[in-house]
């Protein structure tokens, strides 16, 4: 989220000004948005839990913050995550809003502390961003009861939204996303303005809406436009990431704050700077919140930088442009002109250093802005135009875009680039870069780095998904073996697999693979005659042949069908109603059978497909009606249309026949 004024433009040592930042926690708004009640124990207790994941991101005058919710069967508990070690906080790429997750930890109260390590939070499913096509959005402009101006007409509020911030998507995507949709209003609230309640504007708008019509299933992007409220400290607010997305816009509409509001709804943090006093780069470095010039998420009304739009996947990805990336050796490396559509590199992705413990990488991106576009901005801009700009940025956070100051001798934050015939260093890293031309045409570097360190890890395996068959039938798996090892040539590893006792598997007993290399193997599995219906774990492990300690591993199923003569089990399974609405629970309810009698104490799995494709599991023993039942409660994070049930149930020897499904839609 992000409260900023763009009516500020001084950027001067020691400190950029930071721009109106929100004087209240703006997260508090947010979370209300969001269902669940927390759960109410006061003991402490070592628990693990299943849930969706919520990922909130708070500013402040003192920068930002992380929050994390999960949202489980049993209510709502707030996350505290252990420090990584080094930066003293966590936050992961991996970890977002909507994902499905096991944790493990110590709870007490409403809060759950994570162990430390890795096991402590495992993403089961992930929900991935929208980033590319038509962005379906619909703008309502609304105002009070105790303010009923209209600043501008809904003509204006079209051209800002979907002619000229939508044009400003389209250029930075190179033609990939765009915003397309709707402007409604002006609704007169039944609310004051004075109190700037973010959530009371959100309920009120969409009630509004809904009353006069509008469908608010056809859209996934909302901007909630309203008059200037002198009892909010900002200008524009919006949520990072989020399918469906919100954005609040306080006052007058520009494409400079929509831009930047919008760019946290596809998923971006801010483009910061790094000030390091008289060098470019060293030790005791400060981040500056808003620090980038060159970027609408900073000070600027430019381009998002390449690392912003390598994170969305508008460069170094699919159709998108390329991005040449050096990470060793080095070279001389040709850079198109940022703005432009095309299919020549728009940046040039240097190798900075990795992270012993983790294995992420640190990058440097050097880029080559023209006046083009909405990098007009940069016409009288001589330092930019005729040279290169440099951010650093990491693998292990999207939020760590930095921009880089190659002339730190002056004062000034707007002259940021690295001029022809001149050089930049990095002392600890051995990165050199230098500028050997650079005009209307493109840019020309050369680029040279350091020796790059043997970093060894754990190997990863990966196993197939489980399979069905009958007692003493033989199933094949796919087993992926990956050496992590960064720069360290090839290694040896003894592979071993674990199933039940009477069981028996066949896999390679070793492989060699390089550094970073991968190897998909064939894992034969057969049960044994006299195993009963049920689900059974198989495993398989890798362990480095000089080293046991460094080992990785891999788990699925392999669920034995009730043999030939076996009681068969007749399952249905239906839910309390075909409709629900975001923040209510549906029923869902197995119905098993057998010999048309009610089966009890039968283990029935529900499985729930949702509208975007991830997946929730879960399971229910039946009573002696033969039903289990399984409450699933929506929220506001989970995207609308139909979700797919799909159900199945045995145990103790019987099983059904195979999987029953039926449907519900949330809206």
């Amino acid at each position: 989220m992000s409260a900023w004024s763009p009516q500020s433009n001084g950027c001067h040592r020691p400190a950029l000004k930071l721009y109106g930042l929100l004087s209240a926690l703006i997260v508090g708004a947010v979370i209300a948005l969001l269902p669940g009640a927390v759960l109410g124990q006061t003991k402490s207790k070592k628990v693990s839990m299943e849930g969706v994941l919520e990922v909130l991101h708070e500013d402040n005058a003192q920068g930002g913050r992380y929050h994390y919710f999960l949202k489980s069967a049993e209510g709502r508990v707030k996350l505290q995550l252990p420090s990584d070690g080094h930066t003293g906080h966590s936050h992961n790429k991996d970890h977002q809003t909507g994902d499905r997750v096991r944790v493990r930890g110590e709870q007490i109260g409403a809060t759950l502390a994570l162990d430390g390590g890795s096991t402590s939070i495992e993403t089961l499913s992930q929900v991935y961003p929208n980033t590319f096509g038509a962005q379906k959005t619909l703008v309502l402009l609304v105002n009070f009861q105790d303010n009923p101006s209209q600043p501008y007409t809904t003509a204006y509020a079209e051209d800002v939204i979907f002619n000229q911030t939508s044009h400003f998507h389209l250029e930075n995507s190179y033609g990939q996303t765009w915003l397309e949709g709707d402007v409604r209003g002006w609704f007169t609230l039944p609310i004051s303005g004075a109190a700037c309640d973010f959530n009371a504007i959100y309920f009120a708008a969409r009630q509004a809406a809904t009353a006069n019509g509008i469908d608010l299933t056809a859209y996934n992007r909302f901007i909630y436009a309203f008059p200037d409220t002198s009892s909010c400290g900002w200008w524009g607010l919006g949520t990072v990431g989020g399918n469906p997305s919100h954005a609040w816009i306080n006052g007058s509409l520009q494409v400079r704050v929509v831009g930047h509001e919008t760019g946290h709804n596809l998923g971006l943090f801010h483009s910061h700077a790094l000030e390091c006093g008289a060098a470019a780069i060293g030790t005791g470095c400060t981040p500056v919140e808003y620090g980038d010039t060159v970027d609408i998420m900073g000070s600027s009304t430019g381009h998002y930088n390449a690392y912003q739009k390598e994170w969305l996947g508008w460069l170094n990805y699919g159709a998108s442009p390329p991005v040449t990336t050096v990470d060793q050796g080095g070279g001389v490396f040709s850079i198109d002109n940022y703005e432009t559509v095309g299919a020549n590199p728009k940046a040039v992705k240097v190798l900075k250093s990795i992270d012993p413990n983790t294995g992420y990488k640190d990058w440097y991106y050097i880029e080559h802005r023209q006046a083009l576009g909405f990098d007009s901005s940069f016409s009288n801009n001589s330092n930019v135009l005729n040279g290169v700009v440099i951010h650093s940025g990491s693998e292990s956070s999207p939020d760590t875009s930095y921009l880089l100051d190659m002339t730190p001798a002056t004062s000034s934050w707007f002259d940021p680039a690295l001029g022809v015939g001149q050089s930049f260093s990095d002392p600890d890293s051995g990165v050199t870069i230098s500028v050997l031309s650079a005009d209307t045409t493109g840019a020309s570097v050369s680029v040279s780095l350091g020796t790059v360190q043997c970093l060894p890890a754990n190997p990863s395996v990966s196993l197939s998904g489980g399979q069905t068959a009958q007692p003493g039938a033989t199933v094949n798996y796919s087993v992926t073996i990956r050496n992590n090892d960064i720069a360290c040539g090839a290694s040896s590893f003894d592979l071993t697999t674990a199933v039940p006792g009477g069981w028996a598997a066949s896999l390679a007993t070793s492989l060699s693979l390089n550094s970073g290399a991968s190897q998909t193997l064939s894992l034969s599995v057969t049960s044994s005659s006299t195993a009963a219906a049920g689900f059974y774990n198989l495993g398989a492990a890798a362990a480095r042949s000089t080293d046991a300690t460094a080992t990785g591993s891999a788990s699925t199923s392999y669920t034995v069908s009730a043999p030939a003569g076996s009681t068969s089990l007749n399952v249905s399974v239906s839910t309390n109603s075909t409709v629900v609405t975001r923040k209510k629970a549906v029923t869902i309810i197995g119905h098993v059978r057998s010999g048309g009698l009610a089966a009890a104490h039968q283990t029935v799995r529900f499985t729930i497909t949702k509208a975007d494709g991830s997946v929730v599991t879960a399971s229910s023993m039946s009573k002696k009606n033969g039903n289990a039942a399984f409450k699933y409660r929506t929220t506001l994070l989970d995207p609308v249309g139909t979700y797919w049930v799909a159900a199945d149930a045995g145990s103790a020897g019987a099983s059904s026949s195979g999987l029953v499904t039926t449907s519900f839609v949330v809206q």
